[in-house]
C-alpha cells in the first residue's frame, strides 16, 4: 500500500514547530548512544605500568619508566638491593652480594603491577590487571560490546517495523539505565563484558529507531539537514565524554554518569509520537489521525480533512486484505533492493572499521589522552557541519565519495609516515595529525551513510534495512579492535593503512548507488523496483491534477501489497 506521505506532511508544516520540537527531543537520544559506543577508549586505557614485588619494593615508588635503574641501596627483609631494572611483565632486582633476583608478574602470583596514572584514574585495566598475557582482554571487551550491537541492529530493526518505532525507542532508552548501573557495580571482568554485551544490544536499537523516527518527520529537502544535526549531537557528545572522563577519572563513576541522565527522558512516553508514516502503512488510521490532529493544532494549521478522509476510505476498502509482514529476506528478494543492500552493507562495514579503529586508538596517541579525544570529537563536529552546508548542493553520492576519499587518503598517508618515522619525532606527530584528519573523513561518511540509507529503502522495510546495515557497521566495530591487535603484533602503521584501504574501496563502490537528493521517500518495495522517484513538486503537481478524489486510485497513490 502506498500513501502520499510527502503531500500529507507538507500540509502539516514545512517543517512545523511540532516536528522540530519532537526532533530536538529525539536528538538527545544520541548522547547515551555516543557515550556507550566510545567509552571503552577510557575504560580500556592502559597507563604506564611495571612489574614489582611487594616484598622487594623500594621505600619511594619508582617514577614509572620501564627501564628505571634504582641507584640507591635499600633493605628488603634480609636482602640489600642496590638496583632494580623495572619491566612491564618482569623486573630484575640486583643484590649487594652480586646476585640477581628476577620477578615475573602474573595475575595469581604474589608479585603485582604498579601503574603510573594520570591523576588517580581507574580503568578496567588497572582494576583487573589486564596487562601482559591478559592485555588482549581490554580489546575483547570492545569486540563483545559491538557483538551485542550487531544483534541489536537485527532484533530491534525487525521489531521496530512490526511493533512501531516508538515502543522500540522507549524500550531501548529506559532499559539501558538499569544495565548501566549494573555495569558500574560489576565485581568481575566476566560480569562486565556480559552486561556490556546487553548494553550494546539496546544501544543499537535506540540509535536505529531514533534515526528512522526522526527522518520520517521531515520532507525530503530537510532530511539532509536533520540527519547532519543528529550527527552534530554525536560530535558534541564525543567532546563531552572526554570532559566527563577527565573530571571523574574512575570508570565506575563514569558509567553512572553516562547512564543516569536518561531518567530525564521519562516524559518521552507522552511527548514523542509514533511515526504517522508507519501507522498508515500498517492500516492503523485512528492512531495516525490522533497524532496528525495534534500536529496540526500545535502548528496552528488546518487539519487536512479531505485528504485524511480519502485515505480512511481506501484503508477501509483494503482492510479485508492482510497486511504483509516483512523480513530480512525482503532486502535481498528483488534485484534493485538486493543490489543496494549488498553495497550498503559494505559501506557501513567500511566506515565503522575506520571510525571505531581511529576512535579507540586516539587515547594512545602522544599527548594528553583527554585532549586528544576531545580534539577528535571537534574534528568530527566540523565534518558534520560541513555535511549540512554541502549536501543540498552536491547531493548524497558525491559528498559520500568525497569524505570516503579524504578518510582513505589520510589514513594511508598516516600509516606510511608512521612506518618510516621514529617514535616522538616530528614526523610521528605529523602522522598523528593525518590520523585525526582521517577521523574527519570517517565522521562525514558516518553522517551521510545514515541519511543515504534511510532514503534508499522504502518505508515498509526501512527499519529492517537500517538495522541490517547497522549489523554490518557493528561487525566493523567488532573487527576494528582485531585490526588494532594486528598492529600490536606487527607494526602500528599496519592498522591505519588497513583502515584506509577498506575506505578506499568504499569510495568506489559508492558510485554504484543512485542519487536521492530531492526525491520523495519510497513507501513500498514496488516503488523502488519500478523506479517511481518523484520530486515533491512533481508529486504535488500530479496530485493536484487528479484533485485527490476518492474514485481516483492514482491521485491517492494507493496500491495493494
Amino acid at each position: 500500500m502506498k500513501i502520499p506521505m510527502e503531500l500529507l506532511m507538507s500540509q502539516l508544516g514545512n517543517p512545523g514547530r511540532y516536528q522540530v520540537c519532537v526532533f530536538l527531543l529525539l536528538a538527545f537520544n544520541y548522547i547515551p548512544v555516543t557515550f556507550n559506543h566510545l567509552v571503552m577508549a577510557f575504560f580500556g586505557s592502559t597507563p604506564v605500568y611495571f612489574c614489582t614485588s611487594p616484598d622487594l619494593q623500594p621505600p619511594p615508588a619508582p617514577s614509572g619508566l620501564f627501564s628505571l635503574v634504582t641507584t640507591h641501596a635499600y633493605r628488603a627483609g634480609n636482602l640489600t638491593i642496590v638496583g632494580v631494572d623495572f619491566g612491564k611483565c618482569a623486573s630484575t632486582y640486583h643484590l649487594q652480594n652480586g646476585g640477581n633476583m628476577s620477578v615475573g608478574c602474573a595475575a595469581k602470583e604474589a608479585s603485582k603491577w604498579t601503574y603510573v596514572k594520570e591523576q588517580q584514574e581507574s580503568t578496567i585495566v588497572t582494576e583487573w590487571d589486564l596487562v601482559c598475557d591478559s592485555s588482549f582482554l581490554a580489546k575483547v571487551a570492545t569486540t563483545v560490546y559491538f557483538s551485542g550491537v550487531m544483534v541489536g541492529g537485527l532484533v530491534f530493526g525487525i521489531l521496530a517495523d512490526k511493533l512501531g518505532r516508538k515502543p522500540v525507542m522507549l524500550l531501548t532508552l529506559y532499559v539501558p539505565i538499569l544495565i548501566g548501573v549494573g555495569i558500574s557495580f560489576s565485581n568481575s571482568y566476566i560480569l562486565f563484558i556480559v552486561l556490556r554485551f546487553l548494553q550494546g544490544v539496546f544501544m543499537q536499537g535506540l540509535q536505529t529507531s531514533t534515526y528512522v523516527l526522526a527522518m520520517e518527520l521531515f520532507l525530503p529537502q530537510y532530511r539532509g539537514v536533520a540527519g547532519a544535526v543528529l550527527e552534530c549531537y554525536w560530535g558534541v557528545s564525543v567532546v563531552t565524554l572526554a570532559g566527563v572522563a577527565y573530571l571523574l577519572q574512575s570508570w565506575r563513576y563514569i558509567q553512572l554518569a553516562i547512564s543516569l541522565p536518561s531518567l530525564l527522558a521519562l516524559p518521552y512516553f507522552w511527548l514523542i509520537p509514533e511515526s504517522p508514516r508507519w501507522l498508515l502503512t500498517r492500516h492503523r488510521f485512528n492512531d495516525a489521525e490522533k497524532w496528525i490532529s495534534k500536529m496540526a493544532r500545535f502548528n496552528k494549521l488546518e487539519y487536512p480533512t479531505q485528504l485524511m478522509e480519502d485515505i480512511r476510505l481506501h484503508l477501509d476498502k483494503s482492510d479485508a486484505l492482510s497486511v504483509r509482514q516483512y523480513t530480512f529476506m525482503d532486502l535481498v528478494a528483488t534485484p534493485r533492493i538486493r543490489a543496494r543492500s549488498l553495497i550498503l552493507f559494505y559501506l557501513w562495514f567500511a566506515v565503522a572499521v575506520g571510525y571505531y579503529g581511529l576512535s579507540l586508538s586516539v587515547t594512545s596517541l602522544p599527548g594528553n589522552k583527554y585532549f586528544n579525544f576531545a580534539t577528535s570529537g571537534s574534528v568530527e563536529l566540523v565534518a558534520f557541519i560541513l555535511v549540512v552546508i554541502i549536501i543540498k548542493r552536491f547531493g548524497r553520492r558525491k559528498c559520500l565519495l568525497f569524505f570516503f576519499m579524504i578518510g582513505a587518503s589520510a589514513c594511508i598517508t598516516a600509516g606510511v609516515i608512521s612506518f618510516y618515522s621514529e617514535q616522538g619525532s616530528k614526523m610521528s606527530q605529523l602522522s598523528t595529525g593525518f590520523a585525526i584528519f582521517g577521523k574527519f573523513g570517517m565522521g562525514g561518511v558516518f553522517s551521510l551513510t545514515f541519511l543515504y540509507t534511510s532514503e534508499l529503502y522504502p518505508t515498509v522495510i526501512r527499519n529492517i534495512g537500517m538495522g541490517s546495515c547497522a549489523f554490518w557497521a557493528r561487525f566493523g566495530g567488532v573487527v576494528a579492535p582485531l585490526v588494532l591487535m594486528l598492529g600490536d603484533v606487527t607494526h602500528k602503521s599496519i592498522s591505519v593503512v588497513v583502515f584506509g584501504c577498506i575506505a578506499l574501496i568504499g569510495g568506489f563502490v559508492t558510485l554504484l548507488l543512485p542519487e536521492t537528493l530531492g526525491q520523495k521517500l519510497p513507501d513500498t518495495i514496488e516503488d523502488t523496483e519500478s523506479l517511481r522517484s518523484y520530486t515533491l513538486d512533481q508529486y504535488e503537481e500530479d496530485a493536484g491534477k487528479q484533485k485527490l478524489t476518492l474514485g481516483d486510485e492514482e491521485a491517492i497513490c494507493m496500491t495493494n501489497n
